[in-house]
């Protein structure tokens, strides 16, 4: 199941790699405008479906920004740490499973 949802939020952000491309081909107008507004608030959805998804699978979320940032563990640092902000939470780390 977790590689299914992988897989989905991964073909969302390459979907959306691909309209951004396309926007850019686009002549400067007010639909192009509209066209740039719709990819920014999917981009924002896409975001905060991530940070759910990895909420319900265990993560531990960062409020530095929103949508929240996961916190990923880092072996040097034997914690989560906040790829944008750069704060760390201690945690047990067991067989690459952080508890929680």
């Amino acid at each position: 199941m977790i590689a299914e949802i992988t897989s989905i939020l991964q073909a969302s952000k390459m979907t959306v790699s691909l309209l951004k491309e396309m926007k850019d081909l686009i002549p400067n107008s007010n639909q192009k405008d509209e066209i740039s507004q719709k990819i920014l608030q999917v981009e924002k959805e896409l975001a905060l479906a991530e940070a759910s998804t990895a909420k319900e699978l265990g993560y531990r979320l960062c409020k530095c920004t929103f949508p929240p940032q996961i916190m990923l563990y880092n072996k040097q640092r034997n914690s989560e740490v906040c790829p944008n902000c750069d704060k760390s939470i201690s945690s047990s780390f067991v067989s690459g499973i952080t508890t929680v």
